[in-house]
């Protein structure tokens, strides 16, 4: 029986599943270790099941759900953060009606480090050997690095390319943070004149990263993007930007995930649990980056993995400004002489950079605009010069 105290008691009542189910998310939000949220999330679940013929695979991927959150219930699994996020994908996916692709999927990964694979009836498991999952990936990678790989392009196919890309750098400076009808205009003819270069490469990955930009900016002239499309843009521009783009390993992938940010421009709205969720782990790793200042002289290995931890929280929730601006900053830290981050003007930049993120990361978790602080950009731009003339 639930205690007294209990954030939530599991009573079935005239609300929908959904409300239920979001009803008892907040609560074990707030209060993991409370089993009675998880009872209240299940009842939902098995309710959500039961009111309908549904699709084969949603019927599947809520099965994995409760599957899941009853390991947790059970203590046979911990209430971790990752536990806790997929808990509220769970959530976007009643909203919606239907899971996203790979919601099933990573619901069950959890379940699957035991041997046997978690079912119900639950018996005593015992945990498979965790480095043999890893074995056949590391394996089929160590050849590639054994040598060098030749470019994809030579100077001369990339020479469109790189002249389109420069050019839209400094339409997208024009247009950020201003609906001027003029800008975009601007922007889409760099757009253009990156199809030509896209062409001359005669490769996939670029083609279709342009067409896919070509597609998204179709209307800026005259309507202004919302904010969606302004934090795909803003991912987009950012990369096209670094060096090593064209030559990235995993260029396909890249541009695969662009490709589809900016084709799901206008797809409803953001989860509310899901960036709460983020901002509350977030502003942690945000505590930590503080700490580390305080040390003599600041710790920079901390700096960096605070900073990379935030960026692996915000990667899965469609943040790729937020990913590209704490990637950047662990890469500068990481050069940096951490007796040049004890005294202005490092130390100056460092904390101001981690109030903007702060500020940033706070927004999100109230909902209001994802459009990165502006006064973030020149704080990197600074931080990486520290690195470039100051490298350890």
């Amino acid at each position: 029986m639930p205690s007294p105290d209990s954030p939530i008691e599991a009573q079935p009542g005239p609300e929908s599943p959904r409300a239920e189910y979001q009803k008892g998310l907040l609560a074990w939000l707030k209060a993991p270790e409370e089993k009675a949220c998880l009872d209240v999330m299940l009842h939902a679940l098995n309710a959500q099941r039961a009111q309908h013929d549904a699709a084969p695979e949603t019927i599947a991927c809520f099965a994995a759900a409760e599957a899941l959150l009853t390991a947790i219930r059970d203590q046979r699994l911990e209430p971790l953060v990752p536990y806790r996020r997929l808990a509220a994908r769970v959530e976007q996916a009643l909203r919606k009606g239907t899971p996203d692709r790979t919601l099933r999927a990573d619901l069950q990964a959890p379940l699957l480090q035991f041997d046997p694979p978690l079912q119900a009836p639950i018996e005593p498991l015992q945990a498979r050997d965790p480095l043999s999952a890893a074995l056949a990936p590391t394996a089929a990678v160590l050849p590639l690095l054994a040598t060098p790989r030749e470019p994809r392009f030579t100077t001369a196919q990339r020479s469109l390319w790189d002249n389109a890309v420069e050019a839209l750098g400094l339409a997208w400076t024009k247009c950020s943070g201003t609906t001027a009808h003029e800008g975009w205009a601007e922007l889409r003819q760099g757009i253009f004149r990156l199809l030509e270069g896209a062409l001359t490469l005669g490769h996939p990955a670029p083609l279709q990263l342009a067409e896919a930009l070509a597609a998204a900016t179709d209307d800026l002239e005259s309507a202004s993007p919302s904010p969606r499309l302004l934090t795909t843009l803003a991912a987009s521009m950012e990369l096209l930007q670094e060096r090593g783009f064209l030559e990235h390993e995993a260029l396909e992938s890249l541009v695969r995930q662009l490709a589809t940010r900016l084709e799901r421009r206008d797809e409803g709205t953001r989860s509310r649990h899901l960036d709460i969720l983020f901002a509350h782990e977030a502003r942690e790793e945000i505590e930590r980056l503080r700490l580390a200042m305080e040390a003599l002289p600041p710790d920079c290995k901390t700096l960096q993995e605070a900073a990379r931890r935030i960026q692996q929280l915000a990667d899965p929730l469609d943040l790729a400004p937020l990913t590209l601006v704490a990637f950047r900053f662990a890469q500068s830290v990481e050069q940096i002489d951490p007796a040049r981050l004890d005294h202005p003007p490092g130390r100056d930049i460092a904390l101001s950079w981690i109030d903007a993120l702060e500020n940033w990361i706070t927004a999100i978790g109230d909902s209001n605009p994802l459009a990165p602080p502006a006064e973030l950009a020149a704080l990197q731009t600074q931080l990486s010069s520290l690195a470039e003339t100051g490298a350890r």
